[in-house]
């Protein structure tokens, strides 16, 4: 199903607008979030022009979004073999990994802790952090065969997003109705060096009906089982374990949707079962199961009365039970279920040609119940109270300018919430945007918050939501034909962060807002497209600014960093075309030096372990059309060098560093029908 652009925006609109073509942009999502995009072949190795909405409003070209944003298309992703969200984002700057209770694993960015309500993850529109503690969990998690283009907005998305934007957005767009009637499997083998890998079968469809113009119809379903690792994991009280076998991470994934024009109704279910032989701090007889469900269910539809007026409306349901394990002799047991209920409307003005204008609200309803008695293993009541559920609700309104004149485009927005527990946030940003030939730049000021999930406020001591300042200059040069290299630095301060505290003596656990944190630092960004593939080549540094005054966060000894989190890393990614048939896709990620910090002991003083710089090599070899149009073979050998990596906890919980990308040798063979192609 195609579709024509709405209204582009940006510093070359008029021009835009003067030679429209349909193939310029994929019409936007009502939502906010994009829907997939088209990209305009370029001649050579020019990068294709894409458009989006990730980290605006208004449609504007990616370039010229007013954020520093990473963009991966489907091609891109294949070639480089990654095997999961984690594999990608190892390639994005600023982003690295924490390993946290029972088994999970989240992100870190610039240095700070995003796995609770930092770092959303957005697909297809439906935000995807569990509404309890607002966590998202990475390795294994989603069928990257699905997934037709990444956008991270590497900065704050609160005045877009809401409370759970505060430090970073991943947004991932999947194949969905959007494209021509298809069918595609993939199928994945894979072996680590003393148990099997990843394995995973995945089917999607899409039928678009030409007898109803605009009708259109997909489904798609996934089924994984893999391992974290195969190494041997050491706790901090001298217990040793063999993570083969007893680190499972099993996925599966249904997605399905119809659309009618405008009209879309699309639901995505989503279940991981993590097994691991450490829960918190030590080994354990026997691997413990965690599970994450979720049903998330999105009905969509825009109304144009006058060419330059757009009406959006959305609704969302999700129903979630994250963290369940169902056994009550378990010391583990926890079962909770939320419902989330959220409506969206907005409106869309281009008032001028070198004007557009959004105004909307939101409004959420949240309900936490108990599925089980309270008392029991982890599970516990709802706040001092004891409840067994309780409820919540959320009221949004929000703003945004885009101003494109000849001196600098200008982009103003705002959002104000007003939560019925913890009250409200008002956060506005303001973004400059110029070029100067082939450079262009961007000035950033915007402030974010992280709302605190329902488990945040049921333990919490008065807790309220935290503040994030962030001050960012981008700087991009194109260097010649499919060349560009950018520079990016930034300031981020905290202030009242959200800090899990427990108390041994009284054995109590609580949420509370403890002082402060920051990071500023550097980061760069190469990318050459030619016509023999691409290479992009990036390095992020960063350092604590400011006062950071939260010893959870802290490395006895090391000031300069903090726990877990590394201040150096570079990547080196691409794919090159040795036939036109066959691409080979090297990637190396050089990590510096980390540390991890055990609990205090009962003088108060904790151990540090330093985990070295180290360097993380794949390869991955896909040839295309093989024997048949559309039949695609793989093969990929994941840390060719077996280095031991181990992520360590952000925090000094007493959880010693899990071993992560164990030697893996992986192949897929992914088969595409498509009726149309070449037609």
């Amino acid at each position: 199903m195609r579709v024509r652009p709405w209204w582009p925006v940006g510093p070359i609109a008029l021009s835009l607008l003067l030679n429209a073509s349909p193939a310029l942009a994929q019409e936007p999502s009502a939502s906010g979030e994009p829907t997939p995009p088209s990209e305009d072949t370029a001649s050579g190795g020019e990068e294709p022009e894409v458009h989006s909405q990730v980290a605006s409003f208004a449609v504007t070209k990616l370039q010229e979004s007013p954020a520093v944003v990473t963009a991966m298309n489907a091609d891109e992703i294949r070639a480089s073999g990654a095997r999961d969200l984690m594999d990608l984002l190892l390639q994005i700057p600023g982003f690295y990994f924490g390993v946290d209770v029972q088994g999970s694993v989240g992100p870190g960015f610039r240095g700070l802790w995003g796995y609770e309500g930092k770092v959303l993850l957005v697909i297809d529109g439906k935000e995807m952090n569990e509404q309890l503690y607002s966590t998202m969990q990475l390795g294994h998690e989603f069928p990257i065969e699905l997934v037709e283009r990444i956008e991270v907005v590497r900065g704050p998305g609160s005045v877009i997003y809401g409370g759970n934007a505060e430090l970073a957005v991943i947004n991932v767009i999947t194949r969905g109705i959007q494209g021509s009637t298809d069918l595609q499997l993939t199928g994945t083998y894979g072996e680590l060096e003393t148990v099997n890998g990843r394995r995973s079968v995945t089917v999607s469809g899409r039928k678009v009906f030409e007898a109803a113009p605009g009708l259109s119809m997909f489904a798609s379903a996934s089924l994984g089982q893999g391992q974290r690792s195969d190494a041997e994991f050491h706790d901090y009280f001298g217990h040793t374990a063999s993570m083969g076998g007893q680190s499972q991470l099993d996925p599966t994934t249904i997605q399905a949707g119809v659309g009618y024009k405008d009209l879309q109704l699309s639901v995505l279910y989503q279940r991981s079962t993590i097994s691991t032989i450490v829960a918190f701090d030590e080994v354990l007889p026997s691997p413990a199961p965690t599970q994450f469900e979720a049903f998330h269910a999105e009905l969509s539809d825009k109304f144009r009365p006058s060419e330059r007026l757009e009406l959006v409306t959305r609704l969302n349901l999700t129903l979630s039970e994250p963290f369940r394990d169902a056994n009550q002799e378990s010391p583990y047991y926890y079962e909770k279920q939320v419902r989330r209920l959220r409506g969206r409307a907005m409106a869309r003005w281009a008032a001028l040609d070198f004007l557009q204008l959004t105004a909307g609200a939101d409004v959420t309803s949240d309900a936490g119940k108990l599925q089980g008695p309270a008392d029991i293993g982890l599970q516990t009541a709802f706040g001092a109270e004891g409840a067994d559920h309780v409820s919540y609700l959320n009221l949004a309104g929000f703003m945004e300018a885009y101003l494109d004149n000849p001196i600098a485009t200008v982009v103003a927005g705002a959002r104000y919430e007003n939560h019925s527990a913890f009250g409200s946030s008002f956060v506005p940003r303001l973004v400059l945007l110029r070029g100067f030939g082939p450079f262009s730049a961007k000035a950033l000021f915007s402030r974010a918050f992280r709302a605190p999930g329902i488990e945040n406020i049921s333990l919490g001591d008065n807790v309220t939501p935290e503040r994030t300042t962030v001050l960012e200059f981008e700087g991009t040069l194109r260097l010649g034909e499919g060349q560009t290299v950018s520079a990016n630095v930034f300031d981020m301060g905290v202030t009242d962060p959200i800090i899990y505290s427990y108390d041994a003596v009284t054995n109590t656990e609580a949420y509370r807002n403890l002082g402060r944190l920051g990071s500023r630092g550097l980061e760069l960004d190469y990318h050459l497209r030619a016509g023999w593939g691409r290479l992009a080549l990036n390095y992020s540094f960063y350092t604590p600014s400011g006062r950071n005054d939260v010893e959870d966060y802290q490395v006895p000894g090391h000031s300069n960093a903090f726990t877990a989190m590394p201040t150096h890393k570079a990547s080196l990614s691409g794919n090159v075309k040795v036939l036109p048939w066959l691409t080979v896709s090297p990637t190396a990620v050089l990590v510096g030096k980390r540390y991890a910090v055990d609990a205090p002991d009962d003088a108060g003083n904790s151990a540090v372990e330093e985990l070295p710089t180290q360097l993380l090599l794949n390869l991955f070899v896909s040839a295309e059309n093989v024997g048949t149009p559309g039949l695609e073979l793989g093969a990929g050998i994941y840390n060719i060098m077996g280095t031991n990596f181990r992520l360590a906890q952000p925090y000094n919980g007493g959880h010693a560093p899990l071993p992560v990308f164990s030697r893996e040798f992986l192949v897929r063979v992914s088969y595409l029908l498509d009726p149309g192609a070449g037609s």
